[in-house]
């Protein structure tokens, strides 16, 4: 049983190894605990999100703003523009996540190259566990 628990460590000390040098994960030197290794991938998995979230929002206002000279986007950039009354606007923001479902998937296929990593080769051997 023992055993089984070290080979399962082992393998997810791997994991995370390998996982940090694909993201290139400042923080998490070989040396470093399961634990810091890990903690040093979510804060990196964080701040990739967060940055291709930030991209995906300016990329979709400037298609927008190309589209329509003119638009007020100081004004959209301040959120939905909605009822007071919070299920009515629940109702409306659903209506338009809906209208925007095909659209919006269309236009993230666009921006896909810019904004999702590549994923990692797999011609890379095991890393050292």
């Amino acid at each position: 049983m023992l055993e089984a628990e070290i080979g399962e460590h082992g393998a997810l000390k791997s994991a995370a190894h390998t996982m940090c040098e694909a993201l290139e994960v400042e923080g998490a030197q070989s040396g470093s605990s399961l634990r810091s290794r890990l903690v040093a991938l979510s804060g990196q998995v964080r701040e990739r999100l967060r940055g291709a979230l930030h991209t995906g929002v300016k990329c979709a206002l400037a298609v927008i703003s190309s589209h329509y000279v003119g638009v007020n986007l100081e004004a959209a950039s301040d959120g939905y523009v909605l009822a007071e009354d919070d299920e009515k606007a629940n109702e409306e923001v659903m209506k338009l996540m809906e209208a925007a479902e095909g659209p919006g998937t269309a236009l993230a296929k666009l921006f896909e190259e810019e904004v999702v990593p590549p994923m990692p080769s797999t011609d890379a051997g095991d890393p050292e566990p």
